[in-house]
């Protein structure tokens, strides 16, 4: 398979088109093969096996051609794209974890980063390149979950509230079971220590009266 120092690369571009294609389209193999390729979806071209190989670096098929579950859910039209990108960090896990957003990098910096780690002459570093573009122009990796700033309920000092018709509001008050427990050896002296220590943490403060 083409390969330099361990990234891989197809002859053309296209053929990743024509095999994602076939994917999508059509049903689940039980073995994804260069021959299952060549006699069941007429693309006979040898060359195709590097579309293959880079499936598996991506974790769609495994070492022999059987569909993984990211296969499976590539198939579905409305994750597609969003299984596509998570494929592409599997099969760049060192240049995403040197650079989270390497799909946005520049020509320049991808083929700096491909030519210091492969080590490839400028024909193959040039089908390196060609390559994971092609593979991240069809992915998606734009970021939907929701945003992380914690809700009123997860912010620390937080006290839920309910409101009274006429616009009052006041605490909802919330009960804790507090579980202590103390050695069988404990002397009197603890009890009075481990109970006063209660007493002053448990203990409301006094709220100033209103005037």
């Amino acid at each position: 398979m083409p390969e330099k120092n361990g990234f891989k690369y197809v002859y053309a571009v296209s053929h990743i088109d024509d095999i994602l294609g076939k994917v999508a389209s059509t049903g689940r193999p039980d073995k994804l093969t260069i021959t299952y390729v060549q006699k069941s979806w007429n693309l006979s071209n040898a060359q195709y096996s590097a579309v293959l190989d880079i499936l598996r670096t991506m974790e769609f098929i495994d070492s022999v051609g059987t569909p993984l579950p990211l296969y499976s859910e590539y198939q579905n039209d409305k994750l597609s794209k969003k299984v596509l990108a998570k494929g592409v960090r599997s099969a760049y896990p060192d240049l995403f974890k040197a650079y989270p957003k390497a799909n946005e990098l520049s020509k320049g910096d991808l083929e700096g980063y491909f030519r210091q780690h492969s080590g490839a002459d400028e024909a193959v570093l040039t089908k390196i390149y060609g390559t994971f573009k092609k593979l991240c122009s069809l992915a998606d990796f734009s970021d939907n979950s929701s945003s992380s700033e914690p809700t009123d309920a997860g912010k620390k000092g937080y006290t839920p509230v309910v409101r009274h018709q006429g616009g009052s509001y006041s605490p909802i008050p919330i009960t804790m079971n507090i579980q202590i427990v103390i050695p069988n050896d404990a002397s009197e002296e603890q009890y009075d220590k481990i109970f006063s220590s209660i007493k002053k943490f448990m203990t409301p403060p006094q709220q100033p009266d209103e005037e």
